[in-house]
């Protein structure tokens, strides 16, 4: 005779107090202190990458249209503009004992130029000027840019709210009816300032004169606007 399976009565034990082995506990809390480890690591690595390419911009390009310079003592609003083809900063200037702001624009930015070298005398010579000269070496094959380097220290020098100090242009060697000016005729009064590419970058000054190079025109530039927002106060 065969057993009855199905009323086979079987006896189901039920276990109501057992609980996960102290080796289990143990491989569960490892794992969640990974993960948490983890996070932490990844969390740190974002914000080095953050802190790295703010300072750098290394790791990748930045395209900023706005920020805030600020030079020690005072801060200032720099706003990219792109007018037609022109491409340059505006920077928000106060003229001396007028509350309304004013926009004037430069090629280049405050931050992209802190790296270039300056003579900071470059400013004491060009104060109480009743003159001053800007000059370049003829045949050399000067664009544009190097038309903007001095048409960038113009609108500073020469503005009536600011130095109000005539410029002229000229050559170092004789052409047609330029006038003729060398760093060697830089005197009390009148500062003689020397285009020149070459294989620096700097502002520097030689007697009454005052020496801009960049390795290229738009190093020359650079250079240019580097002094001219020294002129304003706007950079040390």
């Amino acid at each position: 005779m065969k057993p009855d399976i199905l009323n086979e009565e079987k006896e189901v034990k039920v276990c109501t107090s057992c609980k996960p082995s102290g080796d289990a506990d143990k491989n569960i809390d490892k794992k969640i202190n990974w993960l948490i480890g983890s996070l932490i690591v990844l969390l740190l690595l974002f914000a080095l990458t953050v802190y790295v390419n703010d300072k750098t911009g290394f790791l990748f390009d930045k395209k900023v249209n706005h920020y805030w310079y600020s030079n020690g003592d005072s801060e200032f609003e720099i706003i990219k503009s792109n007018f037609q083809n022109y491409e340059g900063w505006d920077i928000k200037f106060y003229f001396p004992n007028d509350p309304n702001p004013y926009l004037i624009d430069f090629r280049n930015d405050p931050l992209s130029i802190e790296d270039i070298e300056i003579d900071r005398k470059s400013k004491n010579l060009i104060m109480d000027d009743s003159q001053v000269f800007l000059t370049w070496d003829r045949g050399r094959n000067y664009t544009l840019l190097t038309t903007f380097a001095g048409l960038d220290l113009i609108k500073v020098i020469s503005n009536p709210r600011l130095y109000w100090i005539p410029v002229n242009t000229s050559f170092t060697t004789e052409y047609e009816n330029f006038l003729v000016k060398t760093c060697q005729d830089g005197a009390e009064k009148e500062t003689v300032i020397y285009f020149n590419v070459a294989d620096e970058t700097f502002v520097r000054t030689e007697g009454h004169c005052i020496l801009i190079q960049g390795k290229t025109e738009e190093d020359l530039l650079r250079a240019a606007d580097r002094l001219a927002l020294l002129l304003l106060g706007i950079m040390n």
